[in-house]
């Protein structure tokens, strides 16, 4: 009897101990500490700076190739409707350009003069010289010029003064030169008829004499 006495006297107190002992709380969520909140609003900031420095590229870059464009079709307007004939020509002579001033002299459409080599419509006398001019062209970086003749669809011969001058693009591999025909015919000719005159001139002086 004394020990189960003493038994239940001992689960007793351990049920009082069980119910004064207090309960342990949950811990709680901790709040995002302050650093980590500066952290991302300075993140934000900086994207928000990113952004508009984009948004500043992107509008000079617009306004570049607006430039870029007008100056272009500058360059167009001025190569087509030039008086004087231009070509532009690959290393291999190949026409690759031709203004509408080119076209007329040779009396060919000028989609048709393109991918036609330069050579075929110079005389065969000629072909030496004209060789030489191109490539000199290509080997130095000034502009170079030559005398020849030039025979276009109809036979017709033009006496013209050749220059070029290698063409630099950074955006082409391709090297290319361009071209310029000065018509030197009727210049020829007045040349011709007043040396023919000189020449008269001298002989009825001489048989004055």
């Amino acid at each position: 009897m004394k020990q189960i006495k003493k038994q239940s006297g001992k689960s007793i107190s351990k049920n009082v101990k069980k119910k004064t002992e207090p309960k342990k709380n949950k811990p709680k969520p901790q709040k995002p500490a302050a650093e980590n909140l500066v952290g991302v609003q300075r993140l934000v900031h900086l994207l928000q700076v990113h952004q508009i420095e984009l948004e500043h590229q992107n509008e000079e870059l617009r306004i570049a190739h607006e430039e870029l464009e007008v100056s272009r079709n500058k360059y167009v307007n001025l190569f087509d409707f030039s008086p004087i004939p231009y070509f532009t020509l690959d290393k291999d002579g190949i026409i690759k350009e031709v203004n509408l001033s080119a076209s007329k002299m040779f009396g060919v459409d000028r989609n048709k003069l393109i991918g036609n080599r330069f050579i075929t419509y110079v005389p065969l006398d000629n072909r030496d010289i004209f060789n030489s001019f191109f490539k000199t062209v290509f080997s130095l970086s000034v502009k170079h010029s030559c005398e020849l003749n030039i025979i276009n669809k109809d036979k017709r011969l033009f006496q013209v003064l050749m220059e070029g001058l290698e063409l630099e693009d950074t955006l082409e591999s391709e090297k290319k030169c361009q071209v310029a025909l000065i018509d030197l015919t009727e210049y020829k000719r007045i040349e011709d008829s007043l040396k023919k005159s000189n020449e008269e001139l001298k002989l009825l002086n001489a048989t004055k004499d």
